[in-house]
């Protein structure tokens, strides 16, 4: 199976994107400002955001995108993930990178990458995911790190970020094959040996994907329906890209009609149980007639 030359595309985008954040972003900027210089970026390059920049500080762990009344700001203590996608028609490359400017965490930054490393080392030979859950979660743990047990890597489509298999963080049995053609994202969240090594949700609801498009009968929510269709399909999208003509709250009101209806699907923030820093690297993958590539 020919694996569609958009994945390339996107992927040299995520790839040039990750130099330029560690260049320019750095301790003290705003969680917002952060979030769109990085996607802002991704568009100058030729690409489109895949989803909405995730941007996880500390225990923050995932889902977490930034919207327009943010004040945070990191600091040099913090642990930052920075997770972010790109797409060119729908094919999307999604990878990530952590940075601190704290000696405590070097070790937890470089674990991580190793255990990514050691993950990619396993599919070049054996494309059992159970195997590759095996090595993330014992390369962690011979660092003296544990992995999050309920976060996974994923297979990609056009226009799904996760779609089908899923790729555990743990070892577990009975799980499929990576097959030729696939495209994947490998990504090992790592935390501390004492934590409780899994997220909860919670309560912040800020990434947003449309499930179906479906004509409701009220004008207003079939317009917003429209917009998020012709702008984002079914790639997960910020209110802050579709909050322009709304009074202050009107929008999330929509949305969480959308979602009662279940036309929209919303994403909570996840965070680590015991509060415990989190570090996140990952790559999208695939697999071709020659073997393994890295997309970014």
């Amino acid at each position: 199976m020919q694996i569609p030359e958009q994945y390339f595309k996107s992927g040299k985008i995520a790839k040039e994107l990750k130099s330029w954040i560690r260049e320019n972003i750095t301790a003290g900027m705003g969680l917002l400002v952060i979030a769109e210089k990085v996607e802002s970026e991704i568009m100058r390059r030729g690409g489109q955001p895949a989803f909405p920049t995730g941007i996880g500080v500390n225990d923050m762990t995932a889902h977490y995108a930034p919207q327009e009344n943010e004040t945070g700001k990191t600091r040099e203590a913090d642990v930052v993930k920075i997770d972010y996608g790109v797409h060119v028609d729908g094919y999307v490359a999604d990878t990530s990178v952590t940075m601190t400017e704290n000696p405590n965490y070097q070790m937890l930054l470089e674990a991580t990458e190793k255990t990514l490393q050691a993950a990619i080392d396993v599919v070049k030979r054996d494309r059992r995911i159970g195997e590759v859950g095996r090595a993330i979660e014992s390369t962690a743990k011979s660092y003296g790190f544990r992995p999050i047990t309920n976060l996974s890597g994923h297979t990609l489509q056009q226009y799904v970020v996760h779609a089908g298999k899923s790729i555990p963080n743990t070892y577990s049995p009975g799980l499929p094959m990576l097959n030729k053609g696939d495209v994947f994202a490998i990504e090992p969240f790592l935390t501390l040996h004492d934590a409780a090594g899994y997220v909860v949700e919670s309560p912040q609801e800020n990434i947003f994907s449309l499930v179906v498009r479906k004509r409701t009968g009220d004008r207003e929510l079939d317009d917003l329906t429209d917009r998020i269709w012709n702008a984002r399909k079914t790639l997960p999208f910020s209110p802050r890209w579709f909050n322009q003509g709304y009074k202050e709250g009107r929008l999330m009101a929509l949305l969480k009609e959308l979602e009662r209806r279940r036309l929209v699907h919303s994403y909570p923030a996840l965070v680590e149980a015991s509060g415990k820093p989190v570090a996140q690297f990952e790559h999208t993958m695939a697999i071709e007639d020659g073997g393994l590539s890295i997309i970014t």
